[in-house]
């Protein structure tokens, strides 16, 4: 798994951002450029105009010149200020687009990033940490860092014109004022720094919060939940959950606390000496009363700017950190594909499978799963993996189809190693039918093909459900192979049983029609019985195909052409049913416990 490595400055993710308004919204820098001048402007007719109104006061020149001037200056800033809305409110809707197109960035990065990384806790954080960059509306990453650069550049300008004004009166003034600024900004950078300590285990615990209100939400458990009393249990769990997250909070707020007060007093400290110097100028008629009442305004906004500078560079640190979480989910996750990928149409049909002293462990300091694993499936040979739970039976089909890279050895299809092809290409050469069930609330033929109703082929959808028992119970809805399922997005959705599930699934696989038929454990919801009549149903299906079956129940696999019986991640028996029982050796143990518990239940009944 790679590591997560954090390379970017504020300034590259800046640029980042822009650039992905750019590529999707070009108009938005129009609307960022009035609106960063306009900002940049605005305040300083707050500045001058007082300025102004004394002036006209002083000079006497009457009314009319009074209004006619204070009417010109009121003229520019309504204008101003006119065109300021107009930028702002034209950036806001590109804004929230673009953190859209992040997030649906973002979903599809999910589903197709290294399944060895999403399937582990660090992965599922790391998700967790990239979707609180884009998931709080108008306060996520995105925008945030958007508003905070066009607040720090419109603060820049404006600090500039106040920074000469001050300096004409007395640069020592400002070097004083610049000072305890610095000071303030130092007590928020620790701050922040202190946030971004935390912000891993904040990570973890929205991580961990999210499995919880999903758990909760979950019908399946249900059952579970009322039948065993388990409330008290979750109640437990997530009170814990909430005390650490809110003490999580707490912490920071308390730091941001702390440094909101020393910046208070040092901005009491800073004005009260800039303000005292200013009445002592006018006190000794240094300066007149206009100038009295600009340089006041300047001292004034001067900390008011320089507090918004820090600010907004404070915000665009910690926001820069959120946005790092983001790029790194896109950028550390992909899957492992070779620099120069052969074409799958390289491996012919029909298809051999050979894994040869294949080692694997899912983390360095873990044991091995598989160890030295080494056999051959022919081409259009059926194969079935028995063994206990944790023999590595699952471990290989993960392996197989390109979930994870073997930690030594090779895997081959017809002589090719598989790492020499791209994992979206090597996926097309399996049909899988997994454990874990995947239903979408999509309609019934949507489910099964993963294409749009119309363009699917009705006919073999149709022949597909019937070999896998599915096609008479599918066809008693009124709207048949187009009935919606599940209740998540429509109501009227179908809810099928976990047997009709499974069926389901082996129909979506038949469907693909891919040269490798991969079943792993697709039955355990169905009776013996059932189970051993679907498994012969595929195999008369699949003569043309390379198939591999795993099974708890060792009599569905007696129609294999070779059987493979793991223990602790090696093979340890080979050969078809009979032979394996008249070896009498642990495959033949198994057999005779699962027969006799089966008989135990017959004359039970």
């Amino acid at each position: 798994m790679k590591t997560k490595e954090k390379g970017y400055n504020i300034f590259q993710n800046i640029i980042h951002l822009l650039g992905m308004a750019y590529r999707h919204y070009k108009i938005v820098f129009l609307f960022i450029l009035l609106e960063m001048v306009c900002n940049g402007l605005l305040p300083l007719f707050g500045l001058y105009l007082p300025k102004m109104a004394v002036e006209l006061v002083l000079e006497n020149q009457g009314l009319d010149h009074a209004m006619l001037n204070l009417g010109v200056f009121a003229l520019a800033y309504v204008l101003v200020q006119c065109i300021n809305s107009l930028a702002s409110n034209g950036k806001y809707p590109f804004q929230n687009t673009l953190r859209m197109v992040y997030t649906q960035s973002l979903f599809m990065k999910a589903l197709d990033c290294d399944y060895a990384i999403m399937e582990t806790s660090e992965g599922q954080t790391w998700y967790e940490k990239a979707k609180s960059a884009i998931n709080n509306g108008d306060q996520s990453a995105t925008s945030q860092m958007f508003n905070a650069t066009a607040r720090l550049i419109s603060g820049l300008i404006s600090f500039i014109f106040v920074f000469g004004i001050i300096s004409s009166l007395n640069i020592f003034i400002v070097a004083l004022l610049l000072v305890l600024s610095a000071i303030g900004y130092f007590a928020d950078n620790a701050a922040v720094n202190y946030e971004e300590k935390q912000w891993n285990l904040f990570g973890d615990l929205r991580k961990k919060r999210g499995y919880m209100e999903r758990a909760m939400a979950d019908t399946t458990a249900a059952k579970d939940v009322r039948a065993y009393n388990l409330k008290p249990l979750f109640w437990s769990i997530n009170e814990n959950l909430l005390q650490r997250t809110f003490g999580y909070l707490t912490k920071v707020k308390n730091r941001y606390f702390l440094s909101g007060t020393a910046k208070t007093l040092i901005a009491l400290l800073r004005d009260a000496i800039a303000y005292a110097y200013c009445i002592w100028q006018v006190v000794n008629k240094s300066i007149a009363i206009p100038e009295f009442v600009l340089y006041m305004g300047a001292i004034a906004s001067f900390s008011t700017w320089l507090n918004d500078i820090i600010s907004n560079i404070i915000t665009l640190k910690r926001e820069s950190i959120r946005i790092d979480d983001l790029r790194a989910f896109f950028e550390y996750t992909n899957k492992l594909d070779p620099e120069k990928p052969l074409p799958i149409e390289t491996i012919t049909r029909p298809l051999e499978i050979e894994f040869k002293n294949v080692s694997f462990r899912y983390a360095e300091d873990t044991p091995n799963i598989l160890d030295g694993l080494s056999f051959h499936i022919g081409a259009n040979e059926k194969t079935a993996l028995v063994g206990v739970n944790g023999a590595g039976k699952t471990t290989i089909v993960k392996l197989l189809c390109g979930f994870y890279k073997a930690t030594e050895g090779e895997i081959l299809i017809n002589g090719y190693n598989i790492d020499l092809f791209k994992r979206a290409d090597l996926y097309t050469l399996f049909s899988a039918v997994f454990q874990d069930i995947c239903i979408l609330p999509v309609t019934v033929s949507e489910n099964i093909t993963f294409s749009k109703s119309s363009e699917c082929d009705e006919e073999r959808l149709l022949d597909c459900l019937e070999i896998a028992g599915l096609k008479d119970e599918i066809m008693k809805y009124d709207k048949k192979l187009h009935a919606p399922m599940l209740k998540a997005i429509d109501e009227d959705g179908i809810v099928l049983s976990g047997g009709q599930q499974q069926k389901l699934l082996l129909a979506r696989a038949l469907y693909k029609d891919a040269p490798i038929l991969i079943l792993d454990e697709p039955t355990a919801a169905l009776d013996p019985i059932a189970e051993s009549e679907v498994y012969e149903k595929f195999h008369e299906v699949t003569a043309n195909k390379t198939a591999i079956y795993i099974s708890h129940r060792l009599a569905s696999t007696r129609f294999c052409d070779k059987i493979l019986m793991l223990k602790d991640g090696r093979i340890i028996e080979t050969g078809t049913h009979d032979e394996l029982i008249s070896q009498n050796g642990e495959y033949a143990y198994m057999f005779k416990i699962q027969s006799h518990y089966y008989k135990k239940r017959g004359d039970a009944g």
